[in-house]
């Protein structure tokens, strides 16, 4: 059988979000952080994580690849984001627990981008209004608390997507597809490569009353959307840009996330069929979006 393994590494307060967005990439199965020092955070704001100014990170893994081959990954993936992280030698084994139960005993019923993202295991907020999101996450990453998450779930709360097919490109836990379906955009599709994340998906959509079809990269259906949004690292979004672009009908919006501010000119220059919006920054992080014209 195979056994839950732990990497531990420290980090800046500033270093978190995009950390933890690589170590999910990187087929961690949970992420949780801890203080480095004497800094107690004794409430953070709602719908946040808790970051110290040096704080522990610790991703659990539960797969068949040895320490040295998710080692190299994670040491390519911080190479290529310029994140430098001290990682050690090898992982180790820890004792067979819920780990994922254990990561998302963090995440409470939020308010984010207009919608009331909800996971299964709390009730629906009295108080809560506009549209309700049920999540339970599951081994895919997406819970709407990261900022690219954010940053996209607003889009889709103020853009008119009644009847409008939507492909979720990269869905990880299909909350943007879901929160896409709630606003009236329909057909919906979510891709991943990920089969374990196409299983969420399909779960969260039952959750929510939806009809969402789920398929890896080589399976997407022989159509445009009207809507194409992915939530990516850069880099892919400019390798993917032909792909991303064949998938979208003509005058179909587009809106990507996923990339830093630094970073917003080279994916914009990926599409030049692109007429873009002004770009949204929050926390470091730029969502980009627009419509498709004629070259």
């Amino acid at each position: 059988m195979t056994a839950y393994r732990e990497l531990r590494v420290v980090a800046n307060g500033d270093q978190i979000d995009l950390l933890e967005e690589i170590l999910f990439l990187s087929e961690a199965v949970s992420v949780t952080l801890d203080d480095d020092g004497d800094t107690p955070i004794l409430e953070p704001p709602l719908g946040t994580h808790p970051v110290w100014p040096r704080t522990v990170v610790i991703a659990a893994y539960h797969d068949t690849r040895s320490d040295q081959v998710i080692l190299a990954d994670l040491s390519r993936s911080l190479v290529a984001t310029g994140l430098q992280i001290e990682l050690p030698k090898q992982l180790t084994v820890i004792a067979d627990e819920d780990w994922v139960r254990i990561s998302l005993d963090q995440f409470q019923p939020t308010e984010i981008g207009g919608f009331w993202v909800v996971p299964t295991w709390h009730a629906v907020p009295d108080h809560a209004h506009g549209p309700v999101l049920r999540l339970d996450p599951g081994l895919a990453f997406g819970t709407g608390y990261h900022p690219t998450t954010a940053l996209c779930l607003a889009w889709l709360a103020s853009a008119d997507l009644a009847g409008r097919a939507l492909l979720d490109f990269g869905a990880g836990s299909g909350i943007l597809a879901i929160a896409g379906g709630l606003r009236g955009a329909s057909p919906l599709v979510a891709l991943d490569i990920d089969p374990q994340a196409l299983d969420a998906s399909a779960h969260n959509a039952q959750l929510n009353d939806l009809s969402l079809t789920c398929c890896l990269p080589d399976a997407l259906p022989i159509q445009q959307f009207d809507v194409v949004i992915a939530n990516i690292l850069a880099n892919p979004l400019i390798e993917l840009a032909e792909t991303l672009m064949a998938t979208l009908t003509p005058g179909g919006s587009l809106v990507l996330a996923g990339l830093l501010d630094h970073q917003a000119d080279a994916v914009q220059a990926a599409y030049p069929a692109i007429a873009w919006d002004p770009p949204v920054s929050r926390d470091g992080w730029t969502r980009l979006s627009g419509h498709c014209v004629p070259l």
